[in-house]
């Protein structure tokens, strides 16, 4: 018996890799969305969009910790 009660929608290992799925494309499109409207027009900004379209996930957080919590940090 767990300590806590988990919600009968996250019952399911499935269900929270759907969660998860979704959540990263979330994170994935707004990196994106970062990236477009807020990088100035450079070679930096066009090779940021091509590393995260090649790899989504992995560059998005790279993305993050390296451009995002600087600017606003």
């Amino acid at each position: 018996m767990l300590p806590f009660a988990i919600p009968y929608f996250l019952e399911n290992a499935r269900d929270l890799e759907i969660i998860g799925f979704v959540l990263g494309i979330i994170f994935w499109f707004q990196m994106l969305r970062h990236c477009i409207t807020r990088e100035p027009d450079s070679p930096i900004k066009i090779l940021w969009l091509i590393f995260m379209l090649i790899a989504p996930g992995f560059s998005s957080l790279i993305y993050f910790f390296m451009r995002v919590a600087k600017v606003t940090g």
